[in-house]
């Protein structure tokens, strides 16, 4: 197919369909008379990256998308980059409505250090890090906690503690593969949702552990026989936290996330004091916890 067939079928310009093929997104065969020939398969690839484009994607983040092998994930990846934007906008906005009002430049510049950059730089950093699941699992399931002003050394020496640990956290191909398959069957908004339910189950350990008793009880059963630990979500499960074993998440990443957050370090005492009350249930049952 030449050129301006394809530019009809795809709404794109010759140039623009050019510059994707200097990119290396399309790949033409070149006939004897110096045409260029377009196959079905080129048509679709220039179809895709005109609706990505349209949707404010860039050359970098459609490369991601179109190579990956879990397209679902790299889409929904960056459907969270594009959601942190949204937010930091809002603050953005904030700011400005401040200087309209006349505010004093320097009372905007200390709410932009305390609002916009801390906010949300290490669940950014998070995602840029990383070119698969881990920084977007550690996004999302700590994203709750990340909100806070980082108003004093002790907070700025976790932050520098936690952003270097990201920037040579080495992660490997199968927690990756593991971690992006997981992501990809889940809306964000789903996986936010169950962890506020698991928020407010150890905020209120006492009550939800008595509403869920026999839930709780079968639960522990199924997960100490022998049946589970043949499936691949126990494999998985092992996989991942043999890599936080070995990668020092607990005692860098954790640890310097509860100096960091205020409402972590409550949720992490709260959790400890739940989970003392699961190993009474497993003791109760006979289990090892």
């Amino acid at each position: 197919m030449l050129i301006n067939e394809v530019c009809k079928k795809c709404s794109l310009t010759k140039k623009a369909i050019e510059y994707y093929e200097k990119q290396g997104l399309v790949h033409p065969k070149i006939e004897e008379n110096g045409y260029r020939n377009y196959s079905v398969e080129d048509v679709t690839i220039l179809q895709e990256i005109a609706v990505l484009r349209s949707l404010g994607l860039g050359i970098p983040e459609i490369k991601d998308i179109l190579s990956s092998n879990n397209k679902s994930f790299a889409l929904s990846k960056y459907q969270y980059v594009m959601e942190l934007k949204k937010q930091r906008i809002v603050e953005q906005q904030k700011a400005l409505e401040m200087l309209r009002e006349d505010a004093q430049v320097e009372h905007v510049r200390d709410y932009i250090k305390e609002h916009i950059l801390p906010s949300l730089t290490i669940k950014e950093k998070l995602v840029q890090s990383f070119p698969g699941g881990y920084g977007v699992y550690l996004s999302i399931h700590f994203g709750t906690f990340l909100n806070e002003k980082i108003n004093s050394d002790e907070k700025k020496n976790a932050y520098c503690k936690i952003v270097e640990y990201l920037d040579n956290l080495e992660v490997s191909e199968e927690v990756e593969k593991y971690l992006e398959g997981s992501l990809a069957l889940f809306k964000h908004e789903d996986i936010e949702t169950m962890d506020k339910t698991m928020l407010d189950a150890v905020e209120h350990i006492e009550e939800y552990m008595e509403t869920n008793k026999q839930s709780i009880e079968d639960y522990i059963q199924f997960r100490h026989s022998e049946d589970y630990k043949k499936t691949d979500a126990y494999k998985w499960q092992q996989l991942l936290l043999e890599f936080q074993k070995q990668s020092g998440y607990a005692e860098i990443f954790i640890a310097n996330l509860k100096i960091l957050s205020d409402s972590y370090r409550h949720y992490f005492n709260k959790l400890e004091k739940a989970n003392e009350k699961f190993k009474e249930i497993f003791r109760e049952r006979g289990v090892e916890s």
